[in-house]
């Protein structure tokens, strides 16, 4: 994955890019697209919703109510 790290950044945010790639190492449920409205380069609007999108797959919410998450 870590060799693959460029190349699947830019593939993930091209909306035309191909994704195969991307299938393949992480799955169906990778997230694809230009985050932020603008095609034409990487910001870091993309990274910052591209990550908070990873760290969304990686809680099992079915574990907790909505009494757990109250502060």
């Amino acid at each position: 994955m870590i060799a693959s790290a460029y190349e699947d950044m830019v593939a993930q945010a091209d909306p035309e890019g191909d994704w195969g790639g991307l299938e393949e190492r992480y799955g169906d449920n990778v997230n694809t697209g230009d985050f932020d409205g603008d095609p034409e380069r990487l910001t870091e609007m993309d990274a910052l919703v591209a990550y908070l999108q990873v760290l969304g797959t990686m809680v099992n919410f079915s574990e907790y109510s909505v009494e757990d998450l109250r502060q």
